[in-house]
């Protein structure tokens, strides 16, 4: 199993790229910019660190169709994918902050459209897009020749939360991106993908199966600890209740959603208090959502990656957040050991 890290969307791309280099020395697989509003674009981000490198993958998590027409976007990727040699990988999903920021609206049939971008960007990505593409809510009208390309093909993911999109990205996409989905529930989620690659008419060469996973473990187990809390609002589907069932209560989950607002305010005045909310309550959180805990905790993490091995995924993204280094010392010589 593989090894993937995500960023801060504010580190700036030199700090990127001392990260990335030292991710390659550690024989991680992938790093992910990731894709927030009035941040650093984790497209032209990623350019130092594509020139300086030689086996690290890396691309952009997640765009959106909707921020993004699909031939942009394939435009980025494979402008990212030249500079590195082949080397580069996109998710693409439905999107939330950028498209709030930007009072963006999602179409009615969203399965639909992030079908068609897909296809436009795999399209483009193989040279398919000559004659354009038609479709209900993307076109191109124009033929699209792409006759510059040289570089391999890039690995074009699908970001999913539901089972109905699962199943779109094993039919369409290079990978699926699970989102923030733990082992214990992975398995459904993989049989609806698989249920999607069953349904190809050619088996994929190299289907990836990925997911979204909250690092906290730190030397400083109380920093970890509050680091956790601060980011519990972004979990779960946003703390959904019928996600949250799995370790809480029903009542319990319940009385997570109604105080949603002290979770972001919590993220937002990066105190890790979240008013009103038992300790009780948010341990159980953390430690089913995330890796959280001290350097004593790592045995217990690598066989949680080990328990997502065995459901299906080929590697899984860990994303950094305070010290970013320091916790990818950790990730490269502990856990990448320790899953090869």
């Amino acid at each position: 199993m593989d090894i993937d890290i995500i960023l801060e969307p504010d580190l700036t791309p030199g700090q990127i790229t001392e990260l990335g280099q030292a991710a390659e020395r550690f024989g991680i697989r992938a790093l992910w910019s990731s894709n927030y509003f009035a941040h650093w674009d984790p497209f032209i981000s990623l350019v130092p660190l594509a020139q300086s490198t030689e086996r690290l993958l890396m691309g952009p998590l997640a765009v959106s169709p909707f921020e993004m027409h699909p031939l942009k976007i394939a435009n980025g990727l494979l402008t990212l994918n030249e500079m590195c040699g082949g080397r580069a990988q996109i998710a693409i999903g439905a999107g939330e902050g950028n498209l709030d920021a930007m009072a963006l609206k999602k179409p009615a049939k969203i399965v639909l459209a992030i079908r068609e971008a897909l296809e436009i960007v795999l399209a483009a990505a193989h040279g398919r897009l000559k004659d354009g593409y038609d479709g209900e809510i993307f076109n191109v009208n124009l033929p699209c020749a792409y006759d510059w390309l040289t570089a391999s093909p890039p690995k074009i993911y699908m970001t999913a939360y539901r089972y109905m999109m699962m199943r779109m990205g094993g039919r369409v996409a290079d990978g699926v991106f699970v989102g923030c989905t733990p082992p214990e529930i992975m398995a459904p989620a993989m049989a609806n993908v698989r249920t999607g690659i069953d349904r190809r008419e050619t088996p994929p060469a190299d289907f990836r199966a990925n997911t979204f996973w909250a690092w906290h473990i730190k030397a400083d187990r109380e920093a970890a600890f509050r680091e956790s809390r601060r980011e519990l609002a972004w979990r779960g589907r946003k703390l959904d209740p019928e996600l949250l069932v799995n370790w809480l209560t029903a009542e319990e989950a319940q009385f997570v959603q109604n105080h949603f607002d002290a979770y972001v305010t919590a993220y937002f005045d990066r105190s890790g208090i979240v008013k009103g909310v038992p300790d009780d309550i948010n341990d159980r959180l953390m430690h089913g959502m995330t890796s959280t805990g001290g350097l004593e905790d790592l045995d217990r993490e690598i066989e949680r990656f080990k328990m997502f091995r065995d459901q299906g995924l080929t590697e899984i993204a860990l994303r950094l957040h305070e010290n970013p280094m320091d916790a990818l010392q950790i990730i490269g010589k502990h856990v990448v050991p320790a899953l090869k």
